[in-house]
């Protein structure tokens, strides 16, 4: 089973300071981890350059599609497609996880 991580302010503090307890932990779940983040598409290569900087180990980068002010939009067309192969979301947003438990993922 794989587990969905949030970036900003649930690894990264202020875009790309890490959150090393967050990190250490997600770091040593079994499993794929998907990074779900509501960080537009137009900022992957910074964004990919700000988690290795941070050392977080993860197996797909899920970017945002749509603007900023609908993260949780993204998140939970995330939550539908991926339902059943996902068993926790960590995220720092109440809206986010909620998205994730109406698709009956842990949060």
């Amino acid at each position: 089973m794989a587990t969905i991580v949030d970036i900003d302010d649930t690894l990264l503090r202020n875009g790309t300071q890490p959150i090393r307890r967050t990190i250490d932990y997600i770091n040593s779940l079994p499993g794929a981890i998907y990074i779900v983040t509501g960080r537009p598409s137009s900022t992957r290569a910074e964004t990919i350059r700000a988690l290795r900087s941070a050392g977080v180990k993860y197996s797909r980068l899920i970017m945002n599609p749509h603007s900023t002010r609908e993260s949780n939009k993204h998140k939970a067309e995330v939550a539908e497609r991926l339902k059943g192969s996902v068993n926790l979301a960590i995220d720092n947003d109440a809206g986010a996880r909620a998205a994730y438990s109406r698709a009956g993922i842990k949060t």
